[in-house]
């Protein structure tokens, strides 16, 4: 169990997401030869500190149809019914359901992404950055966080099965700042 005591400047409450400070960002493999990288330019969420760091939360809101992979084509086809199919999907969801500790700043954040219609569990390891004040942001006393994951896309039904043009693994990589409200 890990004390806020042993978390220097650790404060229990709840915190917004500042997106201007944030990113959520995918990596898949195309071809088998070269990463093909692009991120989501629009969320929304919460992270709630507890008194105990393993007890906190963190819910996230994405809006599907803000993927930005630099080409405008691919972000079309992303958008598209074989892919992400937006027209009616418009957002992808992470809940958490426990935090354990894994040493040092370093933790396991399990949760449920809900993603094209389908939810599936996973675990991303985060590593808990600290907390400070930000002065491009009125003073606002902000925390950070880093977390990846690696997901298969097959599981929630985007794209096609067996491609060989793209990787069926999607690993996704996500900076955090957000905001201790009111």
């Amino acid at each position: 169990m890990t004390a806020t005591t042993e978390i220097p400047g650790y404060i229990a409450g709840k915190w917004t997401i500042d997106t201007a400070h944030s990113n959520i960002a995918y990596t898949v493999k195309h071809l088998g030869l070269a990463k093909s990288r692009g991120n989501f330019t629009a969320f929304t969420g919460t992270v709630v500190t507890a008194d105990d760091i393993l007890e906190s939360s963190v819910t996230v809101e994405i809006d599907a149809a803000s993927v930005a992979s630099g080409v405008d084509g691919r972000d079309e086809h992303l958008k598209a019914e074989d892919f992400f199919h937006v027209a009616e999907h418009p957002t992808i969801t992470f809940t958490s359901t426990g935090i354990r500790a894994e040493g040092g700043d370093d933790y396991l954040l399990d949760g449920e992404l809900t993603w094209r219609g389908k939810t599936v569990p996973v675990t991303l390891e985060a590593e808990f950055n600290g907390i400070g004040v930000n002065p491009a942001n009125n003073d606002a006393t902000t925390l950070g966080v880093s977390a990846s994951t690696t997901v298969n896309r097959r599981d929630f039904g985007i794209g096609p099965e067996g491609n060989a043009f793209l990787s069926e693994k999607v690993k996704i990589d996500i900076e955090l700042q957000a905001y201790l409200q009111g």
